[in-house]
């Protein structure tokens, strides 16, 4: 098996004694606006830009002609330090908008996080850990199971919230009691 999104790719040379491990080399391989505005150049799909915590970043990507914007903060444990992206979402949806989706990566457990992200501005969320530890325990059951979990408790939390579609969903909800 290989990634075959990734043939062609270059990698980053091996580390010499005289940098880091996870310094030099690797950030010499990292995506540069440059390169987004090659892959923009060779495809009409839609690219979507995942990391974004900035709203300068954010700014960037639209005018960069990307395609959308997924707020996230890649677990909050591999950048220690950085805000929850519940906490990012608004001024990032401020900054689009309405220019470009924003979708929101991180923090989704139950039903009220994709609600109280709805309200905030996002699109769309995108879920993480709670579909890996449903594949790991009861494998793709187990995903269908949390999806169905997660579909629920947002319905329910739609409903005591008084709203009847997503489209219903605004930051009133927050105050109403999410």
């Amino acid at each position: 098996m290989e990634a075959v999104n990734l043939q062609g790719m270059r990698t980053p040379p091996p580390p010499s004694p005289e940098t880091l491990l996870f310094g030099t080399p690797l950030l010499a391989a990292a995506p540069t606006w440059t390169d987004l505005a090659w892959l923009r150049g060779l495809t009409r799909l839609p690219i979507l830009l995942k990391g974004i915590t900035e709203p300068a970043d954010a700014a960037r990507t639209i005018e960069a002609g990307m395609d959308g914007i997924i707020v996230s903060n890649h677990g909050g444990r591999t950048l220690d330090g950085v805000r929850a992206t519940v906490e990012l979402l608004p001024e990032i949806v401020e900054t689009a908008d309405g220019a470009v989706p924003v979708l929101m990566d991180g923090g989704i457990r139950r039903g009220n996080d994709i609600l109280r992200a709805i309200a905030l501005g996002a699109t769309a969320v995108l879920v993480g850990r709670p579909y890996v530890h449903a594949l790991a325990a009861a494998g793709a059951p187990g995903v269908a199971h949390v999806l169905r979990l997660l579909r629920a408790e947002l319905e329910l939390a739609m409903t005591l919230t008084g709203c009847a579609t997503i489209a219903d969903i605004d930051r009133a909800v927050l105050v109403r009691g999410a």
